[in-house]
């Protein structure tokens, strides 16, 4: 059906575009992943590789106006090298290969034939640029510094790359590469960068990047320990059915924490994360096949674990790793996870208690309809050993109760928000401020 509508809109009278200016830029949902290749092969000059996807960390964009897609766009891992670009850097090779994942290459741009309207290629991309390096941040879990595209200037005049402000850099010396190896093609292409930040080739010329992690290699796997984490994801239930299972269920899930421990930040980093990795390092996951399972395979797994269960298992790993919490605060923070559901088809909630600035959740505690955060504090913290340090809150969790039961049984001290809808206790916030430690505390006790 999605197909056919699609198709009626490309007719250039069955459905005219509206008078008013609606045109957005958006993410390819998964649903429209089909859809979104059929016409990249079809309309492209380069269509689309066969049986396998754009390599790289791969973003797919549709420009829309009213209900029909006018453009597609996708962006994925820059050259490995590119005279013109780096001489425009002036990066040395350890720093380029260090830094090369803050470049993004335009891999693909298409009007669509019943889009091709006044400026819209150039608007297109100005729309995609100003939010590109954010959308990269939340899927991959690090930002983008600059563009790149390359434009084959005997067939194109990259007329919208330099109306959006594009900087021409020079031409390639035309090499197409072939498996390990680059051959003479005869074309060179034009290059052209968008600086996405101020001062964008100071930045990627740095030794050292503000980052969120690794999502292409994870450098320190050696020292990992890799082998004590599967051991301990072994003793979780495995809520797969035992028929068609093709990778271990502690498989996935230490290879999951890994990823996340390296920047991933949803689950399609997750599987680009996974999908890098050697066949040695698969191994020691305990992945035998020599490939690597697909997004698909992990999400379906990490939305069906018991949440509690592999809280307590990840505890378990922490402690016997030796993890410090010496000087560290506790957030306990409640989250409806999107896009899950429970047997009766509504959202999950999650009560966690998280290591503040690290990120490290050490406990969590589902809320069932029947009850509230507020009842599952206690049992959220029962079996962590906290005292001595400092559990924060928002205003729902300001309760007598949960502030008596973190200092006299767990012997730690609180911080939560006070407000106007507690107006007896804002008052008396204001005058305990003028006292030297907040009562009840694990030092002024009274």
């Amino acid at each position: 059906m999605s197909f056919l509508r699609h198709w009626l809109f490309s007719l250039p009278l069955c459905y005219p575009f509206p008078v008013k200016d609606d045109l957005t830029l958006r993410l390819v949902r998964d649903n429209e992943i089909d859809l979104w290749q059929y016409y990249m092969r079809k309309y492209h000059p380069l269509g689309l590789p066969e049986g396998k996807p754009l390599p790289g960390e791969l973003l797919r964009y549709v420009a829309t106006k009213g209900d029909r897609w006018v453009a597609l766009l996708a962006w994925s891992s820059a050259a490995l090298k590119c005279a013109p670009r780096d001489r425009f850097i002036g990066w040395p090779e350890p720093i380029r290969i260090k830094n090369l994942k803050y470049v993004t290459n335009n891999v693909r741009f298409v009007v669509l034939p019943w889009g091709r309207i006044k400026n819209l290629a150039s608007r297109v991309l100005s729309m995609n640029l100003k939010r590109l390096s954010r959308d990269y941040e939340q899927v991959y879990g690090h930002p983008v510094y600059l563009a790149e595209t390359f434009v084959d200037l005997s067939v194109y005049k990259g007329s919208c790359y330099k109306a959006a402000n594009f900087i021409y850099l020079g031409q390639t010396k035309g090499f197409s590469k072939n498996g390990r190896y680059y051959y003479p093609n005869g074309r060179p292409k034009a290059v052209f960068v968008y600086p996405l930040i101020r001062d964008a080739a100071k930045v990627l010329n740095g030794e050292i990047l503000q980052e969120g992690g690794d999502m292409n290699t994870y450098k320190v796997m050696k020292e990992f320990p890799v082998e004590s984490l599967v051991d301990v994801i072994k003793g979780m239930t495995d809520p797969r059915d035992k028929k068609g299972v093709r990778y271990p269920f502690y498989s996935l899930v230490s290879l999951s924490i890994c990823a996340v421990l390296c920047g991933a930040r949803s689950f399609r980093a997750i599987g680009e994360w996974v999908k890098n990795l050697s066949v040695q390092t698969l191994r020691r996951f305990g992945i035998q096949r020599g490939t690597a399972p697909d997004e698909s395979t992990i999400r379906r797994v990490l939305q069906r674990i018991d949440v509690e269960e592999f809280d307590r298992a990840i505890w378990q790993w922490l402690r016997d790793s030796g993890i410090d919490l010496r000087g560290k605060a506790i957030a306990i923070d409640g989250k409806t996870m999107r896009g899950s559901f429970d047997e009766d088809g509504r959202a999950v909630h999650i009560l966690s208690a998280v290591v503040h600035k690290d990120g490290v959740v050490i406990s969590s505690r589902r809320v069932s309809d029947r009850t509230n955060e507020i009842k599952e504090v206690k049992p959220l913290l029962e079996g962590l050993e906290i005292e001595g340090l400092v559990v924060t809150g928002d205003a729902l969790l300001t309760q007598r109760e949960i502030a008596s039961y973190i200092v006299e049984d767990k012997g730690a001290d609180y911080v939560f928000t006070v407000k106007g809808n507690q107006r007896g206790l804002l008052r008396d916030v204001e005058d305990y401020f003028k006292m030297e430690t907040f009562p009840p505390s694990a030092q002024d006790n009274r």
